[in-house]
């Protein structure tokens, strides 16, 4: 649940972001991909996962998994963005 709820989130600031500011397409696209990794990764950190493991484990985890977050905070950034610019066109 927890992982639908995040990929919402992501969707809805990069589709806020690009719509916001489609001039600078790039600016966007990086400014949208830095709020979906620190969203997904507070929302990773403090939301329950459904497992019953220690914070800590938890925390290890997410850190881990940190440069796998920004790739695909940058896909979903980047096919939001160029949907966007299509759509308006």
């Amino acid at each position: 649940m927890t992982a639908y709820l995040l990929a919402a989130v992501a969707l809805i600031i990069a589709f806020a972001i690009n719509w916001l500011m489609p001039r600078p397409f790039w600016r966007a696209t990086l400014l949208s991909s830095v709020l979906i990794v620190a969203a997904t990764t507070l929302g990773l950190l403090y939301l329950p996962l459904g497992t019953d493991a220690n914070a800590e484990k938890v925390r290890d985890w997410v850190w881990t998994i940190q440069p796998l977050l920004g790739f695909f905070g940058i896909l979903i950034s980047v096919f939001v963005g160029w949907f966007l610019h299509v759509v308006r066109r």
